[in-house]
């Protein structure tokens, strides 16, 4: 019997918990893997345009800053950067998720942003 002071417990909705959160763990894991790993081919493609395009890297590359870079320290300059910026990211966001920290799912989402739009201008502009 309860007594004074104390509700009773129902024990069905506990129960009921371990379900839905061992649920909501596995469908955060996939949520980060698949939005990382389209960051990661989207990046890699950027790349791979870069590199198939550098010719004429002036005419298409819209950020005047990695032009800048591309004149001082060439197009080398422009991949390490590139690089360390991926790796850097990517760790933070590793780091971010198995601590639990509350600013991983903005922080994916922001960079899955960039890099949806730079997809979408991508297929919207597909050299002939």
């Amino acid at each position: 019997m309860a007594s004074a002071g104390f509700l009773p417990v129902n024990h069905s909705f506990i129960g009921s918990l371990a379900p839905r959160h061992s649920r909501a763990c596995w469908l955060r894991i996939v949520f980060f893997a698949c939005s990382w790993s389209f960051i990661l081919l989207a990046a890699a493609y950027d790349s791979y345009f870069a590199w198939q395009y550098r010719a004429v890297l002036d005419a298409w590359e819209m950020n005047p800053f990695i032009l800048w870079l591309a004149g001082v320290g060439g197009l080398a300059s422009v991949f390490t950067l590139k690089l360390l910026s991926t790796v850097f990211s990517t760790g933070l966001a590793i780091i971010c998720h198995y601590r639990r920290h509350r600013l991983e799912i903005p922080f994916t989402l922001i960079v899955v942003s960039v890099y949806l739009a730079l997809s979408v201008h991508y297929l919207m502009n597909l050299p002939d």
